[in-house]
């Protein structure tokens, strides 16, 4: 690389902030609710997946009970990603040199 790419690439700054932003706080609050719905979306798919878990276990049909289980585990890791992801997000800028 020549030396003038290498110094202009090393005089950009980024200090990201959302004041004076337009419209910030209703970003903020579509991101709430897009978290809200996803805890929802979490939460039904581990209600839904332990009953059909269990009534397919105790009907011996055996290939729902592993869906059924499946589901129940996916609404697990969905509610674990949707509770980490904002800090997930705030750690790797950090390191990142943020």
């Amino acid at each position: 690389m020549s030396p003038h790419v290498i110094w202009v690439v090393g005089q950009v700054s980024v200090s990201p902030t959302s004041s004076g932003m337009p419209g910030a706080a209703l970003v903020q609050q579509m991101l709430n609710w897009l978290t809200q719905v996803a805890l929802w979306g979490s939460l039904a798919s581990i209600l839904v997946g332990a009953a059909a878990w269990g009534l397919s276990q105790n009907m011996g049909a055996y290939a729902n009970a592993y869906r059924g289980k499946q589901l129940a585990l996916a609404g697990v890791v969905g509610a674990c990603l949707t509770g980490i992801a904002p800090t997930a997000v705030n750690l790797l800028f950090r390191a990142a040199g943020g």
